[in-house]
């Protein structure tokens, strides 16, 4: 009998085994009471306190945590199952999406996690890609606070020196006698993920804030959270105004010299004008806070505008507006991306990634013990164009377990759809103590790879 079985054998069924170990067992459950796939920890019991706090705060960028109880001499904790992709698993398949604006709304959404901790003296001490998830939407989610330790005033040094090596600060292992782990060292293993993120050749705007986050001694680094996050944005605030200058000077230029037979001309005057279109800024939310930029700006009161010639303007005739103007055609909606949705024997399985496989005790098995679809199972890929653009020479993969098959398709204009029906019959459906997995990835010209992405759960 597993550990699993002797604790909650009859509340909560096996679905996956995440991770099963003499220090911790993982796993993913089915709550027959209330229906839902969740969690399932096996903790050391001095990490209750922690654990009583999450549940307390309930932070969104955390897992719920459902309960807590206590079994010979261990915490169970119950918490909500979180339907996404870690950021070792992005890094790993889908490195092209990790760019730095990305990057810089992940760093963001984990300030304001963190300093909810913080608050509490919770100090994570285990922050890398593995234990950061992204939802859907690009929502972060703090997935393992295991060896996360409450910061004691008193103490001159952590009980266990324990973390990732790579990731975490050297006076978490006691080195260079800095003392206990307190929230520098959560934004030194902030640093240190966020450069994996963008690569060991990124020098764009976040850089010399990564650096003073992964500074050796703590007190170069930044010393909360709130102060990091500050920073961020005081960059991009900078930045922005930056752009404005820029545009607001070559506008200038444009204005004042214009073509003209008295000066020598300007070659190639449909570049300069490409340059103010460029330099456009994109439009974000004015800023509450009133923030000192770290660079000077010069005030638009210091430039000196020389006054233009009064001109007078022809005037225009307008037509008299039309009483009974023509009814405008009203233009399709558009939701501005590629939709895939999967059918399975025509049922639609829905936006979660889990798929539970019932009645599958009778199911065939290959050499290996693994069990496998029927003959009769198929899958129905529907795809809808609605990005705006015609997707070009369209393929799609399907992986399913360890095989993969390209299907062509027709270039797909916008607006229109597409069905293709994916034989499942004799494919691996699960292996016997696990989970199994389809990936679909749409790839066409000009156009970012779209993933979707399956998990088939065993479920009496």
């Amino acid at each position: 009998m597993n550990s699993f079985e002797r604790y909650l054998g009859d509340t909560y069924e096996l679905v996956d085994t995440l991770k099963d170990s003499e220090q911790s067992f993982v796993a993913a459950v089915y709550d027959k009471r209330a229906r839902r796939l969740c969690v399932l920890k096996r903790r050391d019991l001095h990490s209750r306190p922690i654990y009583q706090t999450l549940k307390e705060l309930d932070n969104p960028h955390v897992p719920k945590i459902f309960r807590l109880l206590e079994r010979d001499g261990n915490l169970i904790v119950i918490e909500e199952h979180i339907d996404g992709q870690t950021l070792e698993e992005i890094l790993i398949y889908q490195p092209e999406k990790l760019n730095e604006d990305l990057a810089e709304k992940i760093l963001l959404q984990l300030c304001e996690c963190l300093a909810a901790f913080h608050e509490k003296n919770i100090i994570h001490r285990d922050l890398k890609p593995s234990n950061i998830m992204l939802t859907e939407k690009n929502f972060v989610k703090l997935i393992d606070f295991g060896i996360a330790r409450i910061f004691k005033a008193e103490s001159t040094a952590d009980t266990e020196l324990m973390g990732t090596r790579g990731y975490a600060p050297p006076e978490q292992f006691g080195l260079f006698d800095f003392g206990q782990t307190d929230r520098r060292s959560d934004i030194y293993a902030l640093g240190v993920t966020l450069k994996n993120l963008l690569g060991s050749d990124y020098d764009g705007r976040l850089k010399k804030i990564l650096d003073k986050c992964t500074s050796l001694e703590p007190s170069k680094r930044f010393q909360s959270v709130e102060e990091l996050a500050n920073a961020v944005i005081r960059r991009k605030k900078f930045l922005f105004a930056r752009r404005i200058s820029i545009a607001a000077t070559v506008g200038l230029v444009i204005i004042f010299f214009p073509r003209s037979t008295n000066f020598q001309e300007i070659s190639q005057p449909e570049e300069k004008i490409s340059v103010v279109e460029e330099t456009q800024p994109e439009k974000i939310s004015a800023p509450v806070e009133k923030i000192q930029p770290e660079e000077k700006i010069f005030e638009a009161s210091s430039i000196q505008i020389p006054s233009l010639p009064q001109t007078t303007l022809p005037e225009i005739n307008l037509p008299p507006p039309n009483v009974n103007p023509p009814q405008a055609r009203q233009e399709e909606k558009s939701s501005g991306e590629v939709e895939m949705k999967l059918f399975l024997n025509g049922e639609l399985t829905g936006k979660e990634h889990m798929i539970y496989l019932r009645g599958w005790k009778d199911w065939s098995r290959d050499n290996y013990g693994q069990i496998l679809f029927p003959n009769d199972w198929h899958a129905e890929l529907h795809i809808e164009n609605h990005s705006g653009k015609d997707l070009i020479n369209p393929r799609i993969a399907v992986n399913i377990g360890r095989e993969k098959k390209i299907f062509d398709m027709p270039n797909l204009v916008n607006g229109q759809s597409f069905d293709l029906d994916i034989p499942l019959g004799n494919k691996l459906a699960s292996p016997e103590k696990g989970s199994g997995h389809l990936q679909i990835i749409l790839q066409a010209e000009g156009v970012p790879q779209i993933f979707l992405n399956k998990t088939f759960f065993l479920v009496k």
